[in-house]
C-alpha cells in the first residue's frame, strides 16, 4: 500500500512553520529607560527628548516621523541603532500589509546604513508576503542579496516565503528558496554571526535551525527530489528528537523506499540473488514500522495531529501484521518506547 498521498502530506504541512515569526529584528525594543533616561552615555538633553518624542507618538507613522527628525539632527547620535532597531519593531508589529509595506519602504529611505537595512528588508518581505505579491518579495530579496550575501534575515524570510508558496503547490520559488536556506544554514552552522547582532537574536536562529531543516525537506519533495528530503528530515530529527513533523514526513519517503524495494524483488526470478534480496525488502519495512511508531508517540495528546496519528496508528497495525504472522502483539510496547517521558 501507499500510506500518503502528495495531497495529504502537502496538508499535513501546512500544519507547521518555523517557529516564531522570522522577521524577528531584536530583542530590544525600545531606547529609552523605565524613567525617562537614555542608559547611552553623551547623551544630551536635545537628543533625549527627541528620543522621548519617537517613544511618545502615538502610531508607527508618527513614531517613523519622529524618528526621521531625530537622525536628520543627530546622525551621529549614540542612540541611533537602538532607534532604528525600535522603529523597526514598531513596524513589524503593524498589521495592515500595505500599511508595513508603505512604512518599511519610508523606512528605507531614512535609515540608510547596510546594518539598517538588513533589519527592514525581512519586515518589507512580510509585507509582501502577506499581501500576496511574492514576485516582489524575491526580485527585492534577491537584489539586496547581491551586495549582502549574508544577510541572514533576509535569507530565512525568504526561506519562509518560499516554503510557504511551496506548501500552497507552487514550485516557482523551489529552487531560490533551497539556495537562501542552504547558505542560512551554513552560516549558522559555522556560527557566522553577523556584525551588531545581539546574542537574543542569534540564538533565535539557532534555535530555529529544525524549522529551517523541515522548510528544506518540505522543498525538495515538491522539487521530487526525495534523497535530498530524506536527509533533511532526518537532520531535523537529530536537532529535535521529539518534534513529530519530521517523522510523519519520512514515514512517506521510507515507505516510497520500501514500495520500491518490494516491486524489485517481485520483479526479481527465483534463485539467490532474489534469496539475498528478501532481507533488504524486510529491513526497509522494518523502518517504515519504526517510524510510524515514532510518530504515534510522539503525536499523542497534540489535537492538530490527531487525524495524522489516527492514520498513522491503522497503517503501522497493518504494516505490523504484515511483519508479525497478522498478530499485534508487541506493537503498543514499540510505540511506548518512543513517547517523551515527562520531566520530574
Amino acid at each position: 500500500m501507499r500510506i500518503r498521498s502528495f495531497a495529504a502530506w502537502i496538508a499535513l504541512a501546512s500544519l507547521f512553520f518555523l517557529t516564531g515569526g522570522l522577521s524577528f529584528v531584536s530583542a530590544k525594543d525600545g531606547f529609552v529607560g523605565a524613567q525617562g533616561k537614555s542608559d547611552q552615555p553623551n547623551v544630551s538633553a536635545g537628543e533625549q527628548k527627541a528620543a522621548e518624542a519617537i517613544t511618545s507618538a502615538p502610531d508607527p507613522a508618527a513614531k517613523l516621523k519622529a524618528g526621521a527628525a531625530f537622525i536628520k539632527k543627530y546622525p551621529k547620535s549614540t542612540l541611533r541603532s537602538r532607534v532604528a532597531q525600535a522603529l523597526a519593531n514598531d513596524i513589524a508589529a503593524v498589521k495592515d500589509a500595505t500599511q508595513k509595506i508603505s512604512l518599511a519602504q519610508e523606512y528605507q529611505g531614512v535609515f540608510k546604513e547596510p546594518s539598517d537595512q538588513e533589519l527592514i528588508l525581512p519586515i518589507l518581505l512580510d509585507g509582501y508576503g502577506d499581501a500576496n505579491r511574492i514576485d516582489e518579495a524575491f526580485a527585492t530579496g534577491t537584489e539586496f542579496l547581491k551586495s549582502n550575501p549574508d544577510a541572514i534575515r533576509v535569507l530565512v524570510r525568504l526561506l519562509v516565503l518560499g516554503t510557504g508558496q511551496a506548501k500552497q503547490r507552487n514550485g516557482k520559488f523551489v529552487e531560490q528558496s533551497l539556495q537562501y536556506g542552504a547558505h542560512a544554514i551554513q552560516l549558522i552552522e559555522a556560527k557566522k554571526i553577523p556584525p551588531g547582532m545581539d546574542d537574543v537574536t542569534w540564538k533565535f536562529f539557532e534555535t530555529n535551525l529544525p524549522g529551517m531543516y523541515q522548510s528544506m525537506g518540505i522543498l525538495n519533495l515538491v522539487k521530487g527530489d526525495r534523497v535530498e528530503a530524506k536527509a533533511r528530515f532526518t537532520r531535523a530529527t537529530e536537532l529535535a528528537p521529539n518534534d513529530p513533523f519530521n517523522y510523519l514526513m519520512l514515514i512517506d519517503i521510507f515507505d516510497a523506499e520500501y514500495q520500491d524495494a518490494a516491486k524489485r524483488y517481485q520483479s526479481m526470478p527465483s534463485g539467490k540473488a532474489k534469496n539475498d534480496e528478501y532481507p533488504k525488502v524486510m529491513a526497509a519495512l522494518d523502518k517504515v514500522i519504526d517510524t510510524l511508531a515514532r510518530a504515534i508517540a510522539l503525536c499523542e495528546g497534540n489535537a492538530r495531529l490527531e487525524q495524522a496519528r489516527q492514520q498513522s496508528l491503522k497503517d503501522l497495525e497493518t504494516y505490523y501484521k504484515y511483519r508479525h504472522n497478522n498478530s499485534t502483539e508487541g506493537m503498543q510496547q514499540l510505540i511506548d518506547k518512543y513517547k517523551v517521558t515527562a520531566k520530574p
